[in-house]
């Protein structure tokens, strides 16, 4: 069971690098590949403007709240001061079991995040003027 729960979370971890280069963030690897310090702080996507962890599969006892708090304090520990690592947006980005036989939609793929990141992300966006677009 850990093997194959181990290969769950490796292959949804490339498939979210290869989503995120179909973005155009060209160089997006895995941690595990590019950056060891990065892997150990629980960022599973490196070379991207985000913090991402990522988690595959029924995840029972996931509290994304407390992954989100250990992404940011594995980086206070394992980064220095001035790393732009701190400045991007922690994600948690969950791809859920959908069930044998069942088609996946777009909510069995879902991103948590603080909404203090998520006011950031929308003040970098540059559409601030509160009139719909």
């Amino acid at each position: 069971m850990a093997n194959t729960n181990r290969t769950k979370g490796h292959a949804g971890e490339r498939l979210y690098a290869k989503e995120f280069k179909l973005l155009g963030y060209k160089l997006c690897v895995t941690s595990r590949y590019g950056s060891r310090q990065h892997d150990d702080s629980g960022i599973d996507l490196i070379n991207i403007p985000f913090n991402v962890q990522v988690k595959v599969g029924k995840q029972k006892a996931m509290k994304p709240h407390l992954e989100l708090k250990n992404i940011a304090k594995n980086i206070l520990e394992k980064f220095p001061e001035d790393h732009p690592v701190h400045d991007y947006p922690k994600l948690v980005i969950h791809r859920r079991e959908c069930g044998r036989g069942k088609r996946r939609t777009e909510f069995d793929d879902t991103v948590t995040m603080s909404f203090e990141d998520f006011k950031r992300i929308i003040q970098n966006n540059g559409n601030n003027n509160n009139t719909p677009t």
